[in-house]
């Protein structure tokens, strides 16, 4: 029996050491940052040519994810009009968001983390998944492959079911609390709680929480944007 237990706690470990290489290495060679030109906007073009096609125009502050550098261009995922694209921005004309200034770990415990500095702080709660609370559909080839969850797509697993669910995101700011709203966690499955950063831009009072989660092929990052105390966006990218 003590047999067992410990194999089963050398497992857990290695899963934690295994990510946590998998995550250093990701950090190191992709970020999220936002578009920050001195003209407000930035084309994003097709390829990494200055006359290349401009696909996308982007305002100073659009969340991306910037991936290897060709050159003095940054390959680049990010939404537009609600869709996922890609293409290349100069790389002087953006700042990744792990600039700012770095909101710590203050406190973690099982399935909640605290992360605090000064006036700032920031409470990210996951709970068990309930398989009961959601509809699923499955893969038309593959009937034991789910397809979507609640009629949306999902990120965690590939293909599986959830095992766990961010509960909540809490801010506070001095006397002020701010809760992210249901849509910025829906779909978000199978959160690592360890690997949850945060950042603030004091300038323009914008928050930025970033984690990395999933379980193999169903991993994902996704970052929130919290900017006057207010909500305004998440992007979440997959299949690095």
């Amino acid at each position: 029996m003590l047999i067992c237990i410990l194999d089963y706690r050398m497992l857990l470990m290695n899963k934690y050491f295994t990510f946590l290489f998998l995550f250093c290495f990701y950090k190191s060679s992709a970020q999220f940052a936002i578009v920050t030109d001195v003209d407000g906007y930035v084309n994003i073009r097709e390829d990494a040519d200055r006359n290349s096609k401009a696909i996308d125009k982007l305002n100073n502050g659009h969340l991306i994810y910037c991936f290897e550098n060709k050159g003095n261009w940054t390959n680049v995922d990010y939404t537009y009009n609600n869709k996922e694209c890609n293409g290349y921005i100069y790389n002087n004309k953006y700042k990744p968001v792990d600039e700012y200034i770095k909101i710590p770990v203050y406190k973690q415990t099982g399935n909640k983390m605290i992360l605090k500095k000064d006036s700032i702080s920031i409470t990210i709660t996951s709970a068990v998944f309930d398989k009961k609370k959601h509809r699923f559909k499955y893969l038309k080839d593959y009937p034991d492959q789910i397809d979507l969850i609640d009629n949306k797509k999902y990120w965690g697993k590939d293909g599986g079911t959830p095992s766990s669910q961010y509960d909540k995101i809490e801010i506070n700011i001095g006397k002020n609390s701010i809760a992210l709203p249901v849509a910025a966690l829906e779909g978000l499955y199978e959160p690592n709680m360890f690997s949850a950063t945060a950042t603030y831009d004091n300038v323009n009072d914008v928050i930025y929480i970033q984690s990395m989660n999933g379980d193999g092929a169903g991993g994902y990052e996704v970052i929130w944007k919290i900017e006057k105390e207010e909500y305004r966006e998440r992007l979440v990218v997959y299949g690095f």
